[in-house]
């Protein structure tokens, strides 16, 4: 019971420390810019779902290795079964995350191209010619 215990305030505050460290690097990084700058990088680099995914795995398995080691360090045995359970799931999410993405990039390339090779590219408007003094106004 007592190793249960431990395993579980161990697993609790290590997944404490990981959301309360990602909290205050969002709030530093936050807190430097503007709103305009703020909103400028925001549109750059949007941050999709399973990057999103791919960083709670990662909190997720430093926090279980910080528990598995504390009850190593406690008990002396280690809970190889549940450490294989937790990193096949961990791996199986990261293939499947993988195959989806291989797939999206497959169908847009597939999109991007006709049935007798790759579109043309479109032409960019000349801009050798100068503004009519009314634009901006």
């Amino acid at each position: 019971m007592k190793t249960l215990l431990i395993a579980v305030v161990a697993m609790i505050g290590g997944a404490t420390l990981g959301f309360f460290l990602c909290w205050a690097v969002h709030r530093l990084a936050r807190g430097n810019h503007t709103p305009a700058r703020r909103m400028a990088a925001t549109e750059k680099r949007k941050i999709g779902t399973m990057d999103k995914v791919l960083v709670l795995e990662g909190v997720i398995l430093v926090a279980y290795t910080v528990a598995a080691l504390a009850v190593f360090w406690h008990t002396g045995g280690e809970p190889s079964t549940l450490t294989a359970c937790v990193f096949g799931v961990c791996g199986l999410e990261n293939g499947v995350m993988g195959w989806i993405k291989t797939n999206k990039d497959k169908a847009a390339e597939a999109a991007r191209t006709s049935g007798s090779g790759h579109k043309a590219t479109p032409e960019e408007p000349p801009t050798d010619r100068p503004e009519p003094p009314d634009v901006g106004i």
